[in-house]
């Protein structure tokens, strides 16, 4: 089994009253450092939760085998410049099996009773459910059940999207 951690963050207002130039370089600077951690042992993926969440904007996916990587990688992000523009909304620690692909993912922290909808992918941890689908599969099972909905997106991408 292999250690995930959710973290769900919100851009501050701040960092829109930046110069356009400042916010290309936090956002290079933090985009350099998700890469270099999405190329490590594990995964690190990244969701734009912009548009679909009023309470976050980016969900970060890490898989570890190691507690130890999980809190490195928590302590590099927390030096960067952009961290402090970006407020945590929720942290969600679990064990599962499995590496994220592509496309959409729906997060039910506690679970979820319903059946899944055809043609996706579940993750289950012990106390959290993860899947991945299309948007169209996976937006009505969120109406319905609550939880949370991102698009995957390369680092750069998703911190484009903020």
């Amino acid at each position: 089994m292999r250690l995930w951690a959710f973290s769900f963050l919100r851009l501050l207002p701040e960092f829109r009253r930046l110069e356009a130039e400042a916010q290309e370089h936090l956002k290079e600077e933090f985009a350099l450092l998700l890469g270099r951690w999405g190329a490590r042992e594990g995964f690190l993926a990244a969701y734009s939760l912009v548009g679909l969440s009023a309470e976050a904007d980016l969900l970060l996916w890490q898989g570890a085998e190691d507690l130890r990587a999980l809190q490195a990688f928590r302590r590099e992000a927390h030096r960067t410049r952009l961290m402090g523009y970006l407020a945590p909304q929720a942290f969600h620690l679990d064990r599962g099996e499995g590496e994220p692909g592509e496309g959409f993912l729906a997060l039910f922290p506690h679970g979820l009773e319903a059946a899944l909808p055809a043609g996706v992918r579940a993750f289950r941890g012990e106390s959290l459910l993860a899947v991945e689908g299309s948007w169209e599969a996976l937006f009505p099972l969120v109406l319905r059940e609550g939880g949370y909905l991102g698009a995957r997106r390369p680092p750069r991408e998703a911190l484009d999207d903020l």
